[in-house]
């Protein structure tokens, strides 16, 4: 069995891990930043229309088209056959996403600048790596501990 296009690297000797400049993993990243940068913009537009929790409500309708994709997908359905701990750990998924969702909302309808609760938010793969580290026996290398470092007088430079 090969491995997905997704879990391949864009150069040839690099781990597991890593990723090249054009990669899948990351032009899906980057596709992300892209994406959530738009959502984090509409999020403050929002809470100005709407309560944190009504949006909190409607948001799941936004995901009906997008639940459609994996089912059309053959190879995503013949992998899901045995759930195993799987469905937990996705429920446990919607309810910190959900959760934070809430706070960031609530956030925001404070009279909270966009940019800087967006940015203070941005914080949050900081907690991932930390997680990543001490749970799954992950590792930085140099350059990594550097561009966390420099990440966070990013998001303090942008607080003040």
């Amino acid at each position: 069995m090969g491995r997905s296009p997704l879990t391949q690297t864009g150069t040839a000797g690099h781990s597991r891990g890593a990723m090249g400049l054009f990669s899948a993993p990351m032009m899906l990243s980057l596709l992300t930043v892209l994406v959530w940068g738009l959502w984090g913009l509409q999020a403050k537009i929002i809470v100005g229309r709407i309560s944190p929790w009504m949006n909190q409500v409607l948001f799941p309708l936004g995901l009906l088209p997008l639940m459609v994709w994996p089912f059309a997908v053959k190879r995503i359905r013949s992998e899901d056959r045995h759930f195993g701990s799987g469905p937990l750990w996705a429920v446990a998924t919607g309810i910190f996403g959900g959760t934070g969702n809430i706070a960031f909302y609530l956030a925001l309808n404070n009279d909270a600048k966009a940019s800087l609760v967006v940015s203070i938010v941005g914080l949050a793969p900081l907690v991932t790596v930390i997680l990543a580290l001490g749970i799954l026996g992950e590792s930085l290398n140099r350059l990594q501990i550097l561009g966390v470092f420099l990440a966070l007088i990013s998001i303090y430079l942008l607080g003040t």
